[in-house]
């Protein structure tokens, strides 16, 4: 048989074949399907048992997240259309440009948020409740005590401080709105301090799908609370007080739902200690300057631009972040689930699953950004006209850089949570800490001369440098485990 015939006959074959393999394919994934979706848990006594628990459970949080987000979205567009409707431009700039003010407290726990997620994901990678319990009640009172002090420290702050200038409010009818509304965020802010504790005690055990379907019952409460609030014609004050009011009546209910299915995570304060505390900073050291870079990234720009520009370009630049958030929606929903699985893992020693099942998100993740990206040249200004129902405009350049920051912050991401799952946290915390510098600094050179473009591409710059390869390069031992040499594995067999 010539060359020709044999090429012939090969490509006949796969061809034959394909029915078969494609035939296959889809009944292995609807057996995987069927995997996850079940409602009985599986039994965690062993690798593979744990291994199919930890996606059946993601798979259930995804599903969750899914309706959660989805309804998200809707109710964040209702609110935005109806806000921006109700309040005007202006004064839905300034409320912006306040929250992202007052997130800037969320440094005060010291990093004991992440930290306690990262511990209690290592206490249950043990089976650990005792301790289990000791971290939850330590944290907790912990945060009691640091909200007490804020509130305290926050009064003379409030009542002194120039907030006009600081928020640069030029509009003179808003210079006595805007103390009352620092003050109404702050409020909201202080009550919710402690309960931060509900979200992590949730991903940290895998349970996030409760937390979903509670956060539906919220989204639904907010926007109940707001429609009312237009409906009796109150202020901007109100409407903070109000929606996130209602905000924290629903993760009361959470919390207590919770320790109910989980009692011995009952933040009792006898079960607090200095130990507990102690072993706790020793992490959230880390992840508090973690936190502080990645506010820096995320939240000094709405400053600088309130500054450098006006109230109306913070704005649009709230628009343009709400339109490039849609697809990190459904990446969220893929990676949260995994993140405290990964560090659960890590700990009972499942390196290979860690190493499997990160590639797996990370590369559905990117297939969702590449796809996403080119949409927003396309579709972008048309969806942040549904969203906020005004004529804002986006040029294309600024859209192709949106294309590009949801591209590169998804792939180091993805990095971000496995330096956390493993317990490298130091060098993480230097790559954001100089991410955050070079971010702040070009978005206050380029922001006056480019406004929100400049902003957008402000975002990669030290990304495409440095961390999308260094990450990568810190993490290789876990994800290129180097395997033994021959002759070695050749003396292990003689020796035994």
């Amino acid at each position: 048989m010539n060359p020709g015939e044999s090429l012939v006959a090969t490509a006949s074959r796969r061809l034959r074949e394909l029915p078969r393999q494609t035939r296959e394919g889809v009944q292995q994934l609807g057996r995987g399907l069927r995997a996850v979706s079940r409602l009985t848990p599986y039994d965690t006594s062993t690798p593979d048992g744990r291994s199919r628990e930890r996606y059946r459970r993601a798979a259930i949080s995804a599903a969750t997240d899914l309706l959660s987000k989805l309804l998200g979205l809707f109710t964040g567009w209702a609110w935005v259309r109806i806000a921006i409707g109700y309040l005007g431009k202006t004064q839905f700039g300034l409320w912006m440009a306040a929250t992202s003010l007052l997130l800037w407290a969320q440094l005060a726990d010291f990093g004991m948020g992440r930290g306690l997620s990262v511990e209690l994901s290592a206490a249950y990678g043990r089976d650990d409740r005792e301790g289990a319990g000791r971290l939850v009640s330590t944290g907790f009172w912990a945060l009691v005590a640091i909200t007490a002090i804020l509130g305290l420290l926050f009064l003379p702050i409030w009542w002194f401080t120039p907030w006009q200038k600081v928020l640069n409010v030029q509009d003179p009818s808003l210079v006595g709105t805007t103390r009352l509304t620092v003050g109404a965020v702050a409020a909201i802010f202080l009550a919710n301090f402690p309960l931060s504790i509900v979200g992590v005690v949730y991903n940290a055990h895998q349970r996030g799908y409760v937390a979903n379907l509670f956060s539906i019952a919220g989204s639904l409460a907010s926007l109940a609370v707001l429609v009312a609030v237009t409906q009796l014609n109150l202020g901007l004050v109100w409407l903070i007080v109000a929606g996130g009011g209602a905000g924290v009546l629903v993760t009361t209910i959470n919390f207590r739902w919770i320790l109910r299915e989980m009692p011995w995570l009952k933040p009792h304060l006898r079960a607090a200690t200095w130990k507990t505390f102690r072993s706790l900073q020793s992490v959230s050291v880390a992840l508090l300057f973690f936190q502080l870079g990645a506010l820096a990234i995320n939240q000094l720009q709405i400053i600088i631009i309130s500054q450098r520009i006006n109230l109306d370009a913070v704005a649009d630049y709230g628009i343009l972040m709400r339109v490039y958030a849609l697809p990190t929606v459904v990446t969220a929903m893929v990676d949260a689930p995994m993140q405290t699985a990964l560090r659960e893992a890590y700990i009972r020693g499942e390196h290979d699953w860690v190493r499997q099942a990160f590639w797996r998100m990370t590369k559905l993740k990117m297939v969702i950004a590449l796809g996403a990206a080119p949409l927003y040249p396309l579709l972008g200004n048309l969806v942040a006209w549904l969203l906020t129902g005004n004529a804002v405009r986006f040029d294309t350049r600024t859209w192709l850089a949106t294309s590009a920051l949801l591209i590169i912050s998804i792939w180091n991401v993805a990095f971000n949570d496995l330096m956390i799952a493993v317990g490298r946290l130091w060098p993480l915390v230097w790559a954001i800490v100089g991410n955050a510098v070079v971010t702040v600094l070009a978005t206050w050179w380029l922001a006056k001369p480019l406004g929100v473009f400049g902003v957008m591409i402000a975002y990669p710059i030290y990304s495409l440098i440095l961390t999308a390869w260094l990450l990568p390069w810190l993490v290789r031992d876990v994800l290129w485990p180097r395997k033994p040499a021959a002759h070695t594995e050749a003396l292990a067999d003689g020796a035994s």
